[in-house]
C-alpha cells in the first residue's frame, strides 16, 4: 500500500519548479541530503522515476508531468484545510503573473477592487513579459496570468479579455510630429526602440507594423516601457507601444502620438494552466477579472 505524505508531494512539487535541488532545499528550510532522500523515497513508492538526472539540474519526466497535475491539487486542498473553520469566505494565496504594461498600469485597480469586494488580501505578484508569465504557468508556479500576447502552449486556456490601442511616439520635436495624417509609407527608413523578444508590444510590432514597412532600424531593445519612452523623448527613435503604457507620457508632453491612419489594436489575455486545480479564490478572481474587462471594453473607430 503506497503511503506518500503531503511533506513529499511538497518536496517533490518545489524540486519540479525550481529543477535544481539546492535551490527547493533553500525554499523548503531542508538540507539538500533531506531532500533528496524525501524524492528517492517518493519514488520508490510509486515505483517510478519522476525526473531525468542532468549534471546539473532535474527535468521532469512524463511521470512526473502526470503526478504534479495531482500534487499541486491535493497541496492546494491541504492548504484550504487548514482555514476550513476560521470564518473566512475566501482564503489561500493566490499568485497572479502579469506582463509588464498590465502589472504597472491595470492590476493596481484591478486588485484594489477585488480586495474590497472579496476580501482577499493574500495575493502574490510577479510581474514579467507574456512569455515568461506562460512558462511559469507550466511549471505551475502561478495560477493565473494577464498578459498581452496569445501565445499557444499546450495546456493552457486563453481567454480574450479586452483591447488595448498601440500608439505610435515620437520626440515632440520629431519631424513627423508636424504632419496631421501618417501612412505606413511615411515611416519608412526610421529607427525604433523595441521591448524584449517574449513580449506582447515586441510581438504586435513584428507581426502587425514591420512587415508594413519597406526599412525599418532597431535603434535599441529594451526591457522596460518606461524605459522606452524615455528613450523616445530624447530622440533616439520611435516606438510602438501601449496606449495603457503611454498615456501618461502624452498627458505630460513627454512624447507626441504620430497619427497613423490605421488603428492597431492589442489584445489582452487572461491565461491559466487548463489541468491545474481551480481553487475558491482562483474562480473568484478569474470572475472579477472578466467583469472588470467588459467594462473595459470599447468600441475602437
Amino acid at each position: 500500500m503506497i503511503n506518500i505524505t503531503f511533506k513529499q508531494l511538497n518536496v517533490f512539487a518545489t524540486v519540479a519548479r525550481n529543477t535544481n535541488l539546492t535551490l527547493a532545499a533553500e525554499k523548503l528550510f531542508l538540507s539538500k541530503p533531506a531532500v533528496s532522500i524525501s524524492l528517492k523515497e517518493l519514488e520508490k513508492q510509486l515505483n517510478r522515476t519522476l525526473f531525468d538526472r542532468l549534471p546539473n539540474s532535474l527535468r521532469l519526466n512524463t511521470n512526473g508531468e502526470k503526478l504534479l497535475i495531482l500534487a499541486d491539487e491535493l497541496l492546494a486542498r491541504a492548504q484550504l484545510l487548514e482555514s476550513l473553520f476560521d470564518g473566512e469566505a475566501l482564503s489561500g494565496e493566490l499568485k497572479i503573473g502579469c506582463s509588464k504594461s498590465i502589472g504597472n498600469h491595470v492590476l493596481p485597480e484591478l486588485l484594489a477592487g477585488f480586495r474590497q469586494h472579496s476580501g482577499h488580501k493574500e495575493q502574490q505578484v510577479k510581474i514579467l513579459n507574456s512569455e515568461d508569465v506562460c512558462r511559469k504557468l507550466a511549471n505551475f508556479e502561478l495560477d493565473i496570468g494577464l498578459i498581452e500576447a496569445d501565445i499557444p502552449r499546450k495546456g493552457q486556456v486563453h481567454l480574450p479579455w479586452w483591447q488595448d490601442r498601440m500608439c505610435l511616439i515620437a520626440a515632440t520635436d520629431h519631424p513627423l510630429c508636424q504632419r496631421t495624417r501618417l501612412s505606413y509609407g511615411d515611416l519608412s527608413g526610421q529607427n525604433w526602440i523595441l521591448r524584449e523578444i517574449g513580449s506582447g508590444s515586441r510581438d504586435i510590432f513584428t507581426q502587425c507594423l514591420a512587415p508594413n514597412l519597406n526599412q525599418w532600424n532597431m535603434a535599441l531593445e529594451l526591457n522596460d516601457s518606461e524605459a522606452i519612452i524615455n528613450a523616445v523623448s530624447t530622440g533616439l527613435g520611435l516606438a510602438c507601444v501601449s496606449e495603457l503604457t503611454a498615456k501618461w507620457a502624452l498627458d505630460d508632453n513627454r512624447v507626441k502620438e504620430l497619427p497613423l491612419d490605421v488603428v492597431i489594436t492589442h489584445p489582452l489575455f487572461i491565461t491559466y494552466q487548463q489541468h491545474k486545480y481551480k481553487t475558491p479564490v482562483f474562480e473568484a478572481f478569474l470572475k472579477y477579472c472578466q467583469q472588470y474587462g467588459e467594462q473595459k471594453i470599447e468600441v475602437i473607430p
